[in-house]
């Protein structure tokens, strides 16, 4: 989620460099907004055209689709499971470490129904 201010800043920069100010010391005198911010933004514009943040920078979920069908299908089975039991059996059944977090965290978001949620 990008901060409104900063949404703004990106809009304005980008207005002043599609109307032929090009050079990153004039559109900082023009809207007075820190010459780093104008310098990141321009050279944004100058290697992709747009201002807007790149996706896809963060790490992978661990919690693929065939994951997230088994946490459901275990829960399912047994709504008394807890997410320590989950994990280890995710990891024994798909030989990929797990956190117990990431699955509470994974339940969460997809709303799967548990006594201790």
């Amino acid at each position: 989620m990008v901060n409104a201010k900063f949404e703004a800043q990106q809009k304005t920069i980008k207005h002043h460099w599609l109307n032929d100010i090009h050079t990153v010391e004039k559109i900082h005198k023009l809207i007075r907004i820190s010459l780093r911010t104008v310098q990141y933004n321009v050279k944004k514009l100058k290697e992709t055209g747009s201002v807007e943040h790149k996706r896809g920078n963060g790490q992978q979920s661990k919690v693929t689709q065939t994951i997230s069908q088994a946490i459901g299908q275990n829960v399912r089975q047994n709504n008394t499971i807890s997410t320590h039991q989950l994990a280890n059996n995710i990891e024994n059944n798909y030989d990929i470490s797990i956190l117990h977090v990431t699955v509470w965290n994974h339940m969460k978001k997809k709303g799967i129904s548990h006594p201790y949620l």
